[in-house]
């Protein structure tokens, strides 16, 4: 379910303007309407710059045209800085001038009130109409610092400040914070080649734009700031596409929400609210989410370096000991190893170090470095040549006195190797952070924002392709169309679990032997037929849980158990049937699809059974899934060691769970016009295999 990758011509006329109008533009620079022209001729944009103000011949000391109609030549992008209410017609202007993108700046649509969404779907209606691109409404712009064109009225570039070009291009949909964010960026020596603010996504999303970006050779990174995602098949290509050119996406996305998670028919949906899908979905692509603004820098901090890590293990020398145990427990709990040394090169380390150091790894180099800066340069020489040093850190503090030799010493190991090294250098003035970022080095003042930041590019540099499933050969498409039809042809929505069971089982996935019975005297006989211990169950399309009413009863053996069974649960409604069910055993653990208002439908995965939403271990991934994707799912489980054996168990069949999710992922892909909810709960695993238990569908 992914969109189209095919970059617009648009958005890259927009990304690089050789030409760009200025609709309502203002002789006054410090007004909004000013302010882009000052911007550009400020820091020296080279493109034609055009204003358009019908009440004066000169803006801001250049030509000004009274329409745009009568500008001669082409022009890239428009910049409409008029209020709300003559927005739509300039875009139609836009669009009979044959501009192929603008920026709205303007508020006052559908963030404000009903008439401001009517005003926009206007707006809407005039983008998709005449098929001029549409930024915003209610947005800051964008600007290109490679090419000096600053569409924007931000007050990000107030003051002497200059900004940092870089490989690094950010989309946010926040304006104002995602320009907290890009200056936060630029102090922290990370430079950015474009910024765009999204606004209200009338037309372009962050997802197109991340598509144009990923396409410009001066973009080796990409940052996104969202709080919703509206297109998430255009945002799974420009991931894939992301992955093919080893580009990295960034991204923090706020507004946790639980709206996924209220009351429905399946525990899948109280599993897996939006967030929860995005966090599966966006791992599933290669996507490096941040958890807020300080991981997000963090993390752009080391990627923009380019390196990749070519394993997890992590080798810290750090001056002080007890800094080095701080950044083995944040490298720990960001998935890094931070392995003792082989002795060979422990005794290689043990000769350049004090006697009272550590050579393990951390290493200890004890405050001797501070009288003795020469040593840092030999142990770093060292730790690039150990073969198992994947990422490499170092660790100072304070020191401004002998800031020059120990930063020329990291300066020459990381000219000296391509394996990520960064620096966390706490205390002091300041100044050596500022030298070493300078220097294109990543540094950081806390060792679990450094570890935070080497996690992510170990995983991302270690990150699977996305997944290309086949679909499975054995599907029996007939039963799926009869046990469809026959609920449709009812006017029913909800599949009682024979019909749910079979569902599933005409796609391959094991469920336990059962026979329907209309009586007690039926459910004896097939009690018998499959032999004890049994199960008798209501078997109602009314019930959604059977557990939570009672209606379930388990292990069976006798018949008189069975007949009992059976009255009981004849009692709970009008018309109750039956289900006898053949006993089986097992970890629990459940297999759900959902509609994810953003991906479409998802398939579910977690552990615990009746259990699952007090465990709240669950794992979502966009469908279809292959073998390999839906066994990465399981084991990302925070319980997922259940699989290899506990307490002298035989292991679980990893396999067999692996390849029943992914069966699962293929019927929401076929049937996603006809399937809202799925939950197998549970399918037991043990060491031979699975079998589903319980299942049970909702229509659309």
């Amino acid at each position: 379910m992914e969109g189209n990758t095919a970059p617009d011509p648009a958005i890259h006329r927009m990304l690089h303007p050789r030409s760009i109008a200025i609709l309502g533009a203002s002789n006054d620079p410090l007004k909004l309407s000013g302010r882009a022209i000052a911007l550009m001729k400020r820091f020296g944009y080279t493109g034609r710059l055009l204003p358009i103000n019908p009440a004066r011949e000169q803006v801001q000391g250049l030509p000004a045209h009274p329409r745009l109609a009568e500008v001669d030549g082409e022009i890239d992008l428009a910049m409409i800085t008029l209020p709300a209410d003559q927005v739509v017609e300039a875009v139609r202007d836009c669009a009979q001038r044959g501009v192929p993108a603008a920026i709205v700046g303007a508020a006052g649509f559908a963030e404000l009130d009903e008439q401001g969404a009517l005003l926009q779907q206007q707006l809407v209606d005039v983008a998709a109409e005449t098929g001029t691109r549409l930024l915003g409404p209610n947005c800051l712009g964008m600007f290109s610092l490679r090419d000096k064109a600053m569409a924007t009225f931000t007050s990000a570039m107030d003051g002497d400040f200059t900004p940092r070009e870089g490989p690094l291009a950010f989309v946010s949909q926040s304006g104002a914070f995602g320009t907290f964010i890009f200056s936060a960026a630029q102090h922290a020596g990370i430079g950015i080649s474009h910024f765009l603010n999204t606004g209200n996504e009338a037309d372009l999303s962050v997802a197109e734009l991340l598509g144009g970006l990923v396409e410009l050779d001066e973009v080796h990174a990409l940052m996104a700031y969202l709080e919703g995602v509206h297109d998430g098949p255009e945002l799974l290509a420009v991931a894939r596409r992301a992955h093919e050119l080893d580009k990295p996406i960034l991204a923090v996305k706020v507004g946790r929400s639980d709206a996924g998670a209220r009351a429905a028919a399946s525990h899948t949906a109280s599993l897996a609210g939006e967030d929860a899908v995005f966090d599966g979905v966006v791992r599933q692509f290669g996507v490096v989410r941040a958890d807020g603004m300080d991981q997000l820098l963090g993390a752009a901090m080391i990627f923009a370096g380019g390196r990749r890590a070519r394993g997890e293990q992590l080798t810290t020398l750090s001056l002080s000991g007890g800094a080095g145990v701080l950044m083995a427990d944040a490298a720990s709990r960001h998935g890094l190893d931070v392995a003792a040394w082989e002795p060979e090169w422990q005794h290689r380390m043990a000769e350049v170090i004090p006697a009272f150091g550590s050579p393990r790894n951390p290493v200890d180099l004890t405050a001797n470095l501070i009288s003795d800066p020469g040593m840092l340069r030999r142990a770093l020489q060292i730790a690039v040549e150990h073969p198992g040093s994947d990422l490499i850190a170092v660790l100072l503090g304070n020191a401004d006195h002998a800031a020059d030799e120990l930063i020329g010493a990291i300066e020459h190991a990381y000219r000296s190797t391509d394996r990520p090294l960064v620096v966390v250098w706490t205390g002091g003035s300041g100044r050596p952070r500022e030298r070493l970022r300078e220097l294109g080095i990543p540094c950081f003042t806390d060792p679990g924002r450094a570890a935070a930041a080497l996690g992510a590019l170990a995983g991302y540099s270690l990150r699977p392709a996305p997944p290309s499933p086949q679909r499975p050969p054995d599907v029996d498409h007939k039963v799926v169309r009869a046990i469809l039809c026959e609920a449709r042809d009812h006017g029913r929505r909800h599949l009682d679990e024979h019909e749910s069971s079979r569902l599933i089982a005409a796609y391959g996935v094991p469920c336990a032997g059962a026979f329907t019975a209309k009586d007690p005297h039926g459910a004896v006989a097939a009690a018998r037929e499959l032999g004890a211990p049994v199960a008798v169950k209501v078997l109602s399309r009314s019930i959604g849980h059977k557990s939570d009413v009672g209606g379930v009863r388990l292990g069976l053996r006798t018949d008189a158990e069975v007949r009992s069974a059976a009255e009981d649960l004849m009692d709970l409604e009008p018309d109750v049937r039956l289900l006898v069910q053949r006993m089986s055993t097992g970890t629990e653990l459940i297999v759900g699809i959902k509609r994810d208002p953003a991906f479409g439908p998802v398939v579910v995965v977690g552990l615990g059974g009746v259990l699952v939403e007090v465990l709240a271990d669950s794992r979502a991934g966009v469908v279809p899934l292959d073998a390999a994707s839906a066994k990465r799912l399981l084991t990302s489980l925070r319980g997922s060691g259940i699989f290899a054996g506990i307490r002298g168990q035989a292991p679980r069949d990893l396999d067999a769970a692996a390849d029943a999710v992914a069966r699962v992922s293929w019927l929401a892909h076929d049937l996603a016009d006809e399937l809202e909810e799925l939950d197998v709960n549970p399918l037991l695993v043990d060491d031979r295999g699975v079998v589903a238990v319980d299942c049970l569908a909702v229509l659309r």
